[in-house]
């Protein structure tokens, strides 16, 4: 399986956080189109030798980060995102800002025997961190900026982390996103 493209990048607040369930969600806010997005994971580890060998060995999921680029993110939706102040055409960062928990969806273009496919990356319990800004003058040539932000990454209560499916058709996996991260109808 080859994959060369990836797409959709969604983020929605965490409303509720049932015992036995995944969280619930408010509803999806862009963060822009994904320029890119790396899982890196934290294994807990641990190795009992006894006899002079290794008798047995454990790696689980400790936590993780995705650190994404996306070509911008709306002024409404870094408030949602990072837990900024957003008054009109202002949005205020504040040292005391809190990010919300939230989940986090995109899915990858992929090709397998030559079909193409897609695939759904849903996170289910995530946390923002403003990533760094650069901004260059523009020269011989124009160099784009981007918008990065790490998103922590944290098992919920049904130990889950990463939740992951295949399917058909790009339109099936833009509304795979949004279903994962959709608000309870009431």
């Amino acid at each position: 399986m080859a994959s060369f493209g990836a797409k959709y990048p969604r983020f929605s607040p965490i409303k509720t956080e049932p015992e036995t369930a995944l969280p619930q969600y408010e509803g999806p806010v862009s963060l822009g189109r994904l320029v890119k997005a790396e899982l890196t994971i934290t294994m807990a580890s641990g190795k009992l030798y006894a006899d002079d060998a290794l008798a047995e060995s454990v790696d689980e999921f400790s936590s993780g980060s995705v650190a994404m680029e996306t070509d911008d993110i709306t002024d409404e939706s870094a408030g949602k995102v990072y837990g900024a102040t957003v008054t009109e055409k202002k949005v205020s960062y504040k040292a005391g800002d809190s990010a919300p928990m939230g989940g986090l969806a995109y899915y990858k273009v992929l090709m397998r025997n030559g079909k193409k496919l897609f695939k759904g990356f849903f996170y289910p319990r995530v946390k923002a961190v403003l990533g760094n800004d650069t901004a260059q003058t523009k020269g011989d040539s124009i160099t784009f900026g981007t918008s990065a932000t790490t998103f922590t990454v944290f098992r919920c209560n049904t130990d889950e982390w990463r939740i992951t499916e295949e399917l058909d058709s790009e339109t099936a996996a833009a509304s795979w996103v949004d279903e994962q991260l959709a608000a309870p109808t009431e």
